[in-house]
């Protein structure tokens, strides 16, 4: 029993097993940053809530923040992980839904913008901010 095993072991070609570890890899990876985009975004809510009580950042009817006006590198650098992390995000509900990626982001945009306190920015599909 041991000796077929190795032999068959034996017949796998290094390139294959080289291939196969690099796909075990980049799967386990790549889960683990699907794991951690949720606990990303819940600890920069505070900054992204400050950040649109401000004014400086709003959100889009794409599901993503943009920037308004003029904003400063933290904010910029605020924007660029939260949409980075809500792209994931989208791409995860997506195949866990069967849905279409800016579906499931169009329904985000629409959730966001019902809970949102007055006075926050959200930007239309024509470019125009409105204030809520």
């Amino acid at each position: 029993m041991i000796n077929s095993t190795m032999n068959k072991l034996k017949i796998c070609h290094p390139a294959v097993m080289k291939t196969f570890f690099c796909l075990c890899f980049i799967s386990f990876f790549s889960s683990s940053l699907l794991a951690n985009y949720a606990d990303r975004m819940k600890s920069r809510l505070v900054e992204v809530i400050a950040a649109k009580d401000a004014g400086s950042v709003g959100e889009g009817v794409d599901g993503f923040l943009h920037l308004r006006d003029s904003a400063n590198q933290e904010e910029q650098k605020l924007v660029k992980d939260e949409n980075s992390d809500r792209s994931l995000l989208f791409k995860d509900l997506s195949s866990k839904t069967g849905g279409d990626i800016a579906e499931v982001a169009r329904k985000f945009a629409s959730g966001i913008a019902t809970k949102a306190k007055k006075g926050h920015w959200f930007k239309k599909s024509s470019g125009d901010w409105v204030q809520k």
